[in-house]
């Protein structure tokens, strides 16, 4: 099995690289403790808060490093993408740092606040389709007639070592951590994360986490290959990937040591308990991750160092009114 869809090896220097260049351009966010509020005697429970990462995720690693990988002549015509949101957000964002223009796809299902969220920063945003594929589809056929760069919100070399930085500044911060606990959408995300943890320590354990109503890596890893769900039921849109790609199934196989499924019902309470008690508004992704810990729906000691990775902000458990 090889380490990416392209047949290039990921290497270690390559996320330290990553990290090096994307640097300038994001925040470090911290990683904040969680006790005493996780029931169940978890003490060493650590949120890495990439909900205050710039545009409200983790995408922005994963954008800066690929469009700052990009010919110039390439990157100069413009940059599209398909997003269900913080893809787009992070890639109209670098659009505007970097002073190229952006066009955006996202899906109908899309929220307001994402919508505003992607035309403050300049881009063009158009919405199609009720499915990210379909959306992504919109995108390939602007940059086909009229070109720049179309950019793959998860499937991407460039992306996932970028997204994989994450997990080089949790454990320079906390060498000690022992598990790491990651939401999955597409998988760009895990994937990063697991490979640059492993290398960087690879006693570490990874966790991947999704809602039970769109079980899309579970099912490929019970499989042993790629499959597409039909059916999917799940108030997470941010992680309702229908599929991944090879490159992130290859390394999620064999970096990540676990998939576990949350319940629907638990997720929602998950956000509002991180609001409450915390202080973090996260979006139902990064509920989700939460509800794996605090569900124990994977086995684990009181005393485990535990980092969760909030990927992202959202007003989910925020009171109304």
């Amino acid at each position: 099995m090889t380490e990416s869809a392209t047949s290039v090896p990921i290497t270690l220097e390559d996320y330290v690289a990553a990290h090096a260049r994307v640097k300038p351009y994001i925040r470090q966010t911290p990683l904040v403790q969680a006790h005493p509020w996780i029931p169940g005697g978890a003490t060493h429970v650590r949120f890495k808060a990439e909900c205050q990462q710039v545009t409200g995720s983790f995408k922005a690693r994963g954008a800066f490093n690929r469009v700052l990988n990009l010919p110039e002549e390439v990157r100069s015509q413009g940059l599209a993408t398909a997003s269900g949101g913080n893809f787009g957000a992070a890639v109209a964002y670098v659009a505007r740092t970097l002073g190229l223009p952006a066009n955006v796809y996202v899906m109908n299902t899309s929220t307001s606040i994402t919508r505003a969220r992607i035309e403050s920063h300049g881009a063009r945003l158009t919405v199609h389709g009720d499915f990210w594929d379909q959306s992504w589809d919109a995108a390939g056929a602007n940059v086909a007639e009229h070109g720049g760069a179309l950019l793959h919100p998860y499937a991407d070399r460039d992306v996932v070592i970028g997204q994989g930085t994450t997990a080089l500044e949790i454990i320079e911060e906390w060498p000690e951590v022992e598990t790491l606990v990651v939401a999955i959408g597409g998988g760009g995300l895990l994937a990063g994360i697991a490979q640059a943890a492993k290398l960087l320590k690879p006693s570490i354990r990874v966790i991947g986490v999704e809602a039970a109503g769109c079980p899309t890596l579970f099912t490929c890893r019970a499989e042993g290959r790629i499959v597409k769900l039909e059916n999917v039921k799940t108030k997470v849109p941010i992680l309702a990937a229908r599929s991944t790609e090879p490159l992130n199934f290859q390394l999620i196989e064999r970096h990540v040591d676990e998939i576990v499924l949350v319940d629907e019902a638990v997720i929602e309470e998950a956000a509002r308990d991180a609001w409450r008690h915390t202080g973090l508004a996260i979006e139902l992704g990064a509920a989700t991750a939460v509800a794996a810990v605090t569900q124990r729906c994977f086995a684990r000691r009181d005393d485990e160092r535990i980092a969760v990775v909030l990927c992202g902000s959202g007003s989910d458990g925020m009171p109304v009114g």
